[in-house]
């Protein structure tokens, strides 16, 4: 079955590839000290496998505030419940069984918003919400190195435990 869903994955990304609706994140950025850019909009996606989840919001349990950062979450509404962190939330309609995500969600106000740094909490590769991330105007994509990730995420990390 993991091996239908990865063709059917490949399927999807040719298609979107050559028709333009997706490209590798190739944005040369810069992190130094003279051109540093105030940051302003942070958007974390936190996991929608509930394991995964578990850890990132243990993880994220001490975050500091900045009053000069607007934060922004996206939550897998079958969490919501859990989530205590103050800021602007939003709920994403995950369904497990499809491993989709609602299609109201993209008429969120959050699509047409531009950030300063867009981190992914998935380690898995979940293909909804890197299309989302490809669509969202960003400077830094932060996300888990997969077969994928070159697509959607301009630093990678390489890890194969959440915790880490």
């Amino acid at each position: 079955m993991t091996q239908f869903k990865d063709i059917q994955t490949k399927i999807k990304l040719f298609y979107l590839i050559l028709f333009g609706k997706i490209k590798k994140e190739n944005n040369l950025i810069e992190i130094s000290q003279k051109n540093k850019k105030p940051i302003k909009n942070i958007l974390i996606i936190f996991p929608v496998k509930e394991s995964s989840f578990r850890v990132a919001i243990y993880s994220f349990r001490s975050l500091s505030k900045n009053e000069n950062i607007n934060y922004y979450f996206i939550v897998n509404s079958v969490y919501q419940h859990h989530f205590n962190l103050s800021g602007h939330v939003f709920n994403l309609y995950h369904t497990k069984q499809k491993n989709k995500i609602d299609e109201t969600f993209y008429d969120e106000r959050i699509i047409n918003k531009s950030f300063d740094i867009i981190i992914d909490l998935n380690n898995e590769f979940v293909y909804d919400i890197c299309y989302m991330i490809n669509k969202i105007k960003g400077y830094y994509k932060i996300g888990f190195n997969h077969n994928y990730s070159d697509y959607f995420y301009n630093i990678q990390l390489k890890t194969d435990v959440l915790e880490n």
